[in-house]
Formats: structure tokens, C-alpha cells, sequence
């Protein structure tokens, strides 16, 4: 039994260590290393001070502070989503276009094979078509309502994170350390505020879930109503991210480990919710035909990928695990199901073959590394910024590259106490109780997944972030600088620190694209999306604004069609000609602009257009043919492209 639970033990902290030197090292670029080194330093300079003050404060106190915390966090929220709306481009704008004409009970299933390809974000839509059609009642525009959807989850995934800390540590440090990376980081402002998809609620349902096990009442009236919500949020979870079945084999494990050391009291206090937990995987099933069956959804054969896809993808050495385009080219390549299940049979012995022993052990370390990196997370499915402010454009690139170093610290100190409870569990093998040694086990089951048998990305490495909050409150080695050093000594090391930080913002030096400008909202001509058509004679326009000169400017024309494109400035009336791909390379001066596009010969030609039923994709409309088109814009963005900024 010892070597059963160290042997997950070892495994999480091996894992941990690899995320450690992943988020010191990753991307490659010495001067945002420095930054992270000495932004992890002063977080271990100030650490020891903290926790003696913030252990002095009554939990009420410090409640009552991380309430407050809240309060200012959710101000600076308000402030994101008014002044910095991005564009949200991939699946998740793919899921929310479907979800609107569900909302109206138009489904358009078919307005693209983006769904019949991936058809697991079925139900997501589903769902979210539900809220829209609440919203809709009050009148509400779908760009409001997703903003109230992210504020309630982002928000209420922060509330439920104290609460757990406070449930699972009596160390008022710990909850003010959380409400802390909750506001200098970009956690609550960026990705999971800006772009609504299925990761954030996963990580919600995990914290509602592990409170409830923790919670579980004595009372069979209590325990009938907490059975009902916790089949409801796993049947829920798992319509959302499938993978949530990893939940029940750590139910099983755990089950079996009580056995195992006769814990039967505690065996028989989770016997319930965790015998509830696997009827209601049980029911995710008939939930989810149930659900296809609702939307007017049929899946179609000659467009899904088998799951080894997914397997076979991620062994594919040149791109350290991740999403390959070349892989998914080869799947649409093939005319059906069947053959892409036959092609794989072969493909995927290859592959393994070709990597050898020692390829796919480097494949599993590139894969944990990328999993449990967050230097891209806060830039996940947003293009950019609609129409940048021209007030923040000066420090755009210096407030990125902080922000994700704080970013990447966070979570290095993060890891680094996980990593050591996983070495004080090793060394005095101190009782687990059974909430956190279910915590362990659903962490590692969650990283041998992304490791073993499918493709990593930021994200996914994401869901350890409410296990690693429930695991850190167990006993471990204090993580601290324990200097007798003076006082002055302390505070020169952390000047010493800002300077280092200072001097590589500015002194930054890199190729960099800077977006101005854009709109990149598409369901994409990859999954052959309806084209939309522009008659002969005929024109569309649209007004963008630049706070900034741009050097590079696109906006999407399809392949071979025969459109005259413009760039007009409003003010001057110059005309900056765009190419038949629909761009142009060339200073372009800051100020209001009318993107122009016409028809000139005698056949329509296909035109690349978003629309929209209710939801804005920016601020100007679009004139087609003289006329106004509300919830419809072209595809484009303006880049000021610099070697330093």
C-alpha cells in the first residue's frame, strides 16, 4: 500500500519539477527568464514577512480581506471588458455562433463540419444556448451576456477557491497568498474573462465537487440534496470536457487504497458520493444522445476523427506533442471514418516505432512541460484586441511580458509547494486524508492522460490548478529564504531584483507584432464554411480605427477570387491599394479608415464574412451594397510590426 501511494506521490512531483524549469525557461528568451528569476525572488524576499502577518489576522479578518480583494478585482474586470474587448477566434467562437441560432431555435449544424469534426462541444453549445435564451428575455445583447457568464464563473471560481482553503488550512496566509495571485495576475483579466469556453467551468465543477466529498453531511436528508447537485455537476462536467471521466478511475483508485489500509470509516463516509459520482458518469451517456437529440444534432462519419487521431497527433516529434496542422490535413484528407481508422492502425505502430524508447520518454517530458506552462495562457483563442486603446498602446508589449512573468512566477511557486507536501508525504509518510489523497490521484491521472494518450496545450495543464489549491494545504516543508541577514540587506536584494526586471522591459529587443486592429471572428474555410457571395457592381465597406500607425494590414479574401480591395483614409481621402490576397505592406499613419471591397466583374465572387445574430463583433457596421448589415464584419487585422517598442 506505502508503494502504492508513492508511487503518485513520486509521479506529481516529478511532473511539478518539470513544470518548474518549463515556466523559468520557456519561451527561450534570457531577458523574460530574468524577469520570472527575480520576480520568484521577491516573492521569496516578502514571503516570510507575510505569512507571520497575515497568521496574526483572525479568519475573519482576513475574509473580510479577501472579500475586499474581490470587490477590486471585479472592478478591474469591468474595466477589461469596457476598454479592452478582444477578438475571439477558434472553437470557442465556432461554439458560440452555434449557440446563438440554438438560442433562437434556428441550429445550423451544418453552416460548417467544424462540429461533425469535434463533435465532444456539442453539448457546450447547448448549454450555452440555454443561458442566451434566459438573456434573451431581458433583451440582453450576446456580448453582454457572455461578459455576465465569464464575471459569475471567473468569479465564482475565485470565491470558491477561499473557500476551500479556508476548509481544508486554519492558516489565514494561504487564502491571502491566493487572493493575492488572483489580483496581480492575469488569471481573472484575460483568457478566462475574455473568451468563455469549456476550461473554466471544469475547474468551477472540480472545486463545487471536492467540497461537497469534503462536506458530505451525516443526515440522510442533507445527503439526499448534496447526491442531486452532485450528480447534476458531474453529469454536467463531463457533457462539457469528457475527459472528467478521469474522475472515476481516481474513485476507483481511492476506493480500493481505503481498502487497502482498512480505512473503513473514512471508506464509509465517500462510499455514497463516490458510488453517486460513477451512476452519473454512467448517466453522462444517454445525457449526451439526449442532448444531440435536443439541439437537432446528427453526427456525420465522413468528417469525425477516430480518438487514436488524438494519440497519433501527439507523438508527432516536430511539435513537442501539440496541435499539427499537417496530421489534421491528412485526416481531412482521407474521405471517411473508416479509412482514417485504417490509415491509423498502420500510422500510429510507425510513429511509436520511429520515436524508439528514448523518443517517446522525451515526447512525455515535452508534453508535461508544454502542459503545465502558462506563458501563453493569457493569449489562448483571443486575436488580439478589437480596436486597441490608444492610451495603453505605448505599454502594451512591457505589460504583457510582466504580466505573463508574473504569470509563470505564480505558478512556479505554486508547483514548488506542491512539490514540497509530495516530499514531506515521502520522507514522513504522514497520514493523507482521503479528499487530498483523492486530489493526488485525480492530478496525476489528469497529467498521465495529456501525457500519454493525447495532445498537450496551456490549457489542459490548467485543470490542476483547484487540485494543486487542495493539495498545498497539506503539511510540508516551509518554502522561504531564511536569511540573518539585516533588514537593509533584504530590501537592497529586492531593489536589486526590481532593477533587473526594469532593465530588461526596457532594454527589450525583439521582432514583435504588435496588433492595432482586428477582427479574426470566422468559422473558417478550413471547415468549409458557407460562402458568401458578392453580386457584380457590387461593394462592401467597413470603418476601422488605428491608434496607432500600422506597418501591415490584411483582411481575408478567399483563394482565386476576383476582388478590387482599398484602404481609404477618411480624413485625407488617401487610397492605399490592397493586393489580391487582400494586403499591403507599408507605413499606414494612425487615424479613421473605411475598408473597401468591390465586385468589378461580370460573375459573383466569393467574399469572406462573419455575421452574427446578436452579437457585435466591433464597434462600426458593415455597409453591403449601400446597405447597412448589423452583427456582420469582414476579417482583418492591422499589425505595427518593430524591433522594439
Amino acid at each position: 500500500m506505502k508503494i502504492f501511494r508513492q508511487f503518485f506521490i513520486i509521479c506529481l512531483g516529478i511532473s511539478l519539477i518539470i513544470g518548474i524549469v518549463s515556466n523559468l525557461f520557456y519561451p527561450a528568451n534570457i531577458s523574460t527568464s530574468l524577469i520570472v528569476i527575480a520576480i520568484c525572488l521577491i516573492i521569496g524576499f516578502c514571503l516570510p514577512n507575510f505569512k507571520h502577518w497575515a497568521n496574526s489576522l483572525s479568519q475573519t479578518t482576513a475574509l473580510k480581506i479577501c472579500y475586499s480583494i474581490m470587490g477590486l478585482i471585479f472592478i478591474i474586470q469591468i474595466i477589461v471588458l469596457t476598454f479592452f474587448p478582444a477578438t475571439v477566434y477558434h472553437d470557442p467562437f465556432r461554439v458560440l455562433h452555434e449557440a446563438e441560432l440554438l438560442s433562437r431555435n434556428r441550429p445550423d449544424w451544418d453552416n460548417s463540419t467544424y462540429f461533425w469534426r469535434y463533435s465532444n462541444n456539442v453539448s457546450l453549445t447547448f448549454f450555452l444556448s440555454l443561458w442566451l435564451k434566459l438573456t434573451n428575455i431581458f433583451h440582453l445583447s450576446t456580448n453582454i451576456s457572455l461578459h455576465l457568464l465569464a464575471l459569475i464563473t471567473v468569479d465564482s471560481f475565485i470565491f470558491l477557491s477561499f473557500k476551500s482553503c479556508q476548509r481544508f488550512s486554519k492558516h489565514s496566509a494561504k487564502m491571502l497568498a491566493i487572493a493575492a495571485f488572483f489580483l496581480f495576475s492575469p488569471f481573472a483579466y484575460t483568457y478566462y474573462l475574455q473568451v468563455y469556453y469549456t476550461d473554466l467551468p471544469i475547474l468551477v465543477i472540480l472545486l463545487l465537487i471536492f467540497k461537497l466529498l469534503a462536506d458530505w453531511p451525516q443526515k440522510r436528508s442533507s445527503q439526499f440534496i448534496n447526491a442531486v447537485i452532485l450528480f447534476g455537476l458531474v453529469v454536467c462536467g463531463q457533457l462539457i470536457k469528457p475527459n472528467l471521466i478521469i474522475l472515476a478511475v481516481a474513485g476507483l483508485f481511492l476506493t480500493f487504497s481505503l481498502l487497502l489500509q482498512q480505512k473503513k470509516q473514512s471508506l464509509k463516509k465517500l462510499i455514497i458520493p463516490l458510488a453517486v459520482i460513477g451512476f452519473a458518469f454512467a448517466a453522462a451517456f444517454p445525457a449526451s444522445s439526449a442532448v444531440n437529440a435536443v439541439s437537432g444534432f446528427k453526427a456525420n462519419n465522413r468528417y469525425s476523427f477516430p480518438l487514436t487521431h488524438w494519440v497519433w497527433m501527439s507523438y508527432n516529434p516536430h511539435d513537442h506533442g501539440m496541435y499539427n496542422t499537417s496530421d489534421v490535413e491528412k485526416m481531412i484528407s482521407l474521405p471517411s471514418k473508416t479509412t482514417r481508422q485504417k490509415y491509423l492502425a498502420k500510422a500510429l505502430p510507425e510513429r511509436l516505432n520511429s520515436l524508439g524508447l528514448g523518443g517517446i520518454l522525451q515526447q512525455w517530458v515535452e508534453k508535461v512541460a508544454v502542459s503545465l506552462n502558462v506563458s501563453t495562457l493569457q493569449v489562448a483563442y483571443t486575436g488580439g484586441f478589437i480596436q486597441a486603446p490608444k492610451f495603453y498602446l505605448k505599454w502594451q508589449l512591457p505589460v504583457h511580458i510582466l504580466s505573463q512573468a508574473i504569470m509563470r512566477s505564480s505558478f512556479i511557486w505554486l508547483y514548488l509547494i506542491g512539490l514540497s507536501r509530495c516530499l514531506f508525504q515521502l520522507k514522513y509518510r504522514s497520514k493523507l486524508d482521503s479528499i487530498r489523497e483523492l486530489a493526488i490521484i485525480l492530478a496525476v491521472g489528469y497529467i498521465s492522460f495529456y501525457t500519454l494518450i493525447w495532445e498537450a496545450e496551456s490549457r489542459y495543464g490548467q485543470v490542476l490548478l483547484p487540485l494543486l489549491l487542495i493539495i498545498n494545504t497539506l503539511p510540508g516543508y516551509e518554502l522561504r529564504f531564511t536569511w540573518k541577514k539585516s533588514l537593509t540587506a533584504k530590501f537592497g536584494a529586492i531593489i536589486l531584483c526590481n532593477l533587473v526586471i526594469l532593465s530588461n522591459l526596457i532594454s527589450w529587443h525583439t521582432a514583435t507584432n504588435q496588433i492595432i486592429a482586428a477582427q479574426r471572428s470566422q468559422l473558417s474555410s478550413q471547415y468549409h464554411a458557407k460562402t458568401s457571395w458578392l453580386l457584380p457592381g457590387k461593394s462592401v465597406s467597413q470603418k476601422i480605427i488605428f491608434n496607432h500607425d500600422i506597418n501591415k494590414f490584411s483582411v481575408a479574401v478567399p483563394p482565386k477570387a476576383q476582388i478590387t480591395g482599398k484602404l481609404i483614409n477618411d480624413q485625407t481621402q488617401q487610397c492605399y491599394s490592397l493586393t489580391s490576397s487582400g494586403s499591403y505592406s507599408g507605413i499606414i499613419a494612425a487615424g479613421s479608415y473605411h475598408i473597401f471591397l468591390r465586385n468589378n466583374e461580370l460573375r459573383s465572387q466569393p467574399i469572406e464574412i462573419t455575421r452574427t445574430v446578436n452579437y457585435r463583433l466591433t464597434s462600426a457596421v458593415v455597409m453591403i451594397n449601400g446597405q447597412t448589415s448589423h452583427f456582420t464584419s469582414l476579417i482583418y487585422k492591422g499589425i505595427y510590426k518593430s524591433e522594439s517598442i
